[in-house]
């Protein structure tokens, strides 16, 4: 499992697709996109997405994306989970990113309502924030009502304490929604608060939904009768965010064709001896010693100068170059095998995995394939185990000559989000995460990401490590034939001089 970007390389994303946020300050009073954005992937720097996507208009492919999910996704799922009307409750005191970035605002009351037909009504009310009597705070998001897929849109709330009386914010959060809902006369009504979806143990940015003070003061404006009627969104909102849409499928591979060309263009950058990894935005992939990561994730050596023997890397896109030494003119024969372990695990990952199945039924089948391949598969990963790095405890007990793998193709989120991004909220294939996400069947073109990490048994007396590591984290869409990437997956090494 990847770690998270840094906080910078956020700011630098927001800039490059044109969204900016402060953050969920609670004196901030005027409702601006997004909650967060999270970057493509945990080891990849700024140098290579640093407006990499600046020939795309995000903000139309953004609005064109939602219209299509408003339009195909969210009829199917609220009828295949006999939702009448799914209501989500925002507040700028609690992020929100899928209310932020999906829906197009940080506060309000968004009730989507079965009415019949083809057509889920939409309806933005409640306490939405519009502009401050405040000059410093920034303007609000006007995506609620540039997006034009609302059908009703409550004015925004002018942000101005009023004298001092009897009433409190608290008063006026949910006051006129019950006319709304008996006037449509829901039978089952969705909110957004978790109940059987937990996230994996130890998770620590976990988006769980309202507070109880609000879903006490939405259940005291409702009433006994719907109040009774509520049940957790969880699975509706699961299965909106996991299942795309052809535009979407359309802008991923239009990002991805931009990033490759990046990609090339800064392996072509590196001069061995000179070049930094995070000058170039790429991973190192090099042998350094027991207890210190290969990939450079220990402190101290995060951003090293290229020398030739390494492996460069940019694992969201499925790329890999090898530096010939002084002297070389092709890698030497343990890069071979180690590139050559690489294509055989990805093409038994992408034979194996389709939608329609659950991550059970792919990981009994994969299990049996690399069983015959020969290859051990780990639970955990080198990196997650203590002591870390230390290969000969990782190792320890199992067969010296074959590598050992350890899987965790989680699910990817794209949808009208400013970014692509990390998502534990779905199907997930491997070892990590709770039992629930192994029975939620993969759906139709789904965006996960490829990550697995494995482990090389090559003995050396040059080096006090004994195993060469790869670790790949690349995008695709899996379908009911397999996996699609979202461009062709290189046949050889790149190979930088």
């Amino acid at each position: 499992m990847s770690t998270r970007k840094s906080l910078f390389l956020s700011f630098l994303l927001c800039l490059s697709v044109g969204f900016f946020d402060l953050g969920h300050s609670p004196l901030r009073a005027a409702d601006a996109t997004p909650a967060k954005v999270q970057a493509l992937d945990a080891d990849e720097d700024s140098a290579l997405y640093r407006d990499v996507y600046k020939d795309i208009n995000m903000k139309e492919w953004n609005n064109r994306i939602r219209r299509e999910k408003f339009d195909a996704v969210l009829p199917f799922v609220m009828r295949k989970h006999k939702i009448d009307m799914w209501i989500h409750v925002m507040s700028t005191t609690r992020p929100d990113s899928f209310g932020a970035e999906e829906l197009g605002s940080t506060s309000g009351i968004f009730a989507f309502t079965d009415r019949g037909g083809g057509r889920i009504e939409r309806a933005v009310l409640g306490r939405r924030w519009g502009i401050s009597h405040r000059e410093d705070y920034l303007a609000p998001s006007r995506l609620v009502e540039e997006s034009g897929v609302y059908d009703i849109i409550s004015d925004s709330v002018r942000v101005q304490e009023p004298v001092g009386g009897p009433m409190t914010e608290y008063d006026y959060r949910f006051k006129g929604l019950r006319e709304f809902i008996v006037e449509r006369d829901p039978k089952c009504i969705a909110v957004n608060f978790l109940q059987d979806l937990g996230p994996s143990v130890t998770e620590t940015d976990t988006e769980d939904g309202i507070s109880h003070t609000d879903y006490l003061l939405l259940t005291k404006e409702l009433g006994p009768e719907y109040a009774r009627r509520l049940i957790s969104s969880e699975y509706v909102l699961m299965d909106f965010i996991t299942r795309t849409v052809p535009s979407e499928i359309q802008l991923l591979k239009k990002m991805r064709e931009a990033e490759t060309r990046r990609v090339k263009e800064n392996f072509s950058k590196i001069v061995p001896g000179v070049t930094k990894a995070r000058e170039v935005g790429i991973n190192v992939f090099r042998r350094r010693g027991t207890g210190i990561s290969q990939r450079g994730r220990t402190k101290g050596y995060e951003d090293p100068v290229i020398q030739g023997g390494d492996i460069v890397a940019a694992p969201s896109q499925g790329m890999y170059g090898y530096v010939l030494r002084k002297g070389e003119t092709e890698p030497p024969s343990e890069i071979k095998k180690l590139w050559a372990e690489y294509l055989r695990i990805d093409k038994i990952l992408t034979s194996t995995i389709k939608a329609g199945l659950t991550p059970h039924d792919i990981i009994r089948e994969y299990t049996k394939k690399f069983e015959a391949a020969g290859i051990i598969l780990r639970d955990n990963q080198l990196h997650m185990v203590l002591p870390k790095n230390d290969y000969p405890v990782y190792s320890a007990g199992f067969d010296p000559t074959k590598t050992e793998l350890s899987v965790d193709c989680h699910a990817m989120r794209k949808g009208a989000r400013a970014t692509k991004e990390e998502n534990y909220f779905g199907p997930r294939i491997g070892s990590l995460g709770p039992d629930w996400m192994k029975t939620i069947p993969l759906p139709p073109n789904h965006h996960f990401v490829l990550e697995y990490f494995f482990y090389l048994p090559a003995p050396s007396k040059q080096y006090e490590d004994q195993y060469l590591f790869w670790w790949d984290h690349e995008q695709a869409i899996a379908t009911e034939n397999g996996v699609e990437y979202l461009t062709p997956l290189p046949k050889e090494l790149y190979l930088i001089r």
